[in-house]
Parts: C-alpha cells; structure tokens; sequence
C-alpha cells in the first residue's frame, strides 16, 4: 500500500518535471503558449496511467 502510494508520487513528479522541462524548453520559441505543451504532456501521461491501470483491473493483475 505504501509502495503503491510512494510510486504512484515519484510517477506524478517525473511527469511534471518532464512537462515543465518541455514548457521551459519551448518558451523562447513560442512564449506562453508553451504552457500548453506542458498540458498535453500531463493530460497525455495521466490518459496512459489510467488505461494501463485499466488493463491491469481487467486481466486481474497487481493485487499482492
């Protein structure tokens, strides 16, 4: 349970290091529209975290 918890934080964090990290990357390019960059990148990884946490409910998988 406080494996589960720990990891799911650290998955939350690297994905919002990697969004700021792309946000910051773009800004001299594009300026605030670069937020937008890192919107997606959040919005892409939380779509993927729910669809394989949806996958691992329907095969049964993950309990200890």
């Amino acid at each position: 349970m406080v494996r589960d918890l720990m990891t799911t934080w650290l998955d939350m964090l690297g994905l919002v290091l990697i969004a700021a990290g792309a946000a910051a990357g773009l800004h001299p390019l594009i300026g605030w529209t670069s937020l937008a960059v890192g919107g997606v990148v959040i919005l892409a990884g939380s779509a993927y975290a729910a669809r394989q946490a949806s996958a691992v409910r329907k095969s049964g998988g993950g309990e200890a």
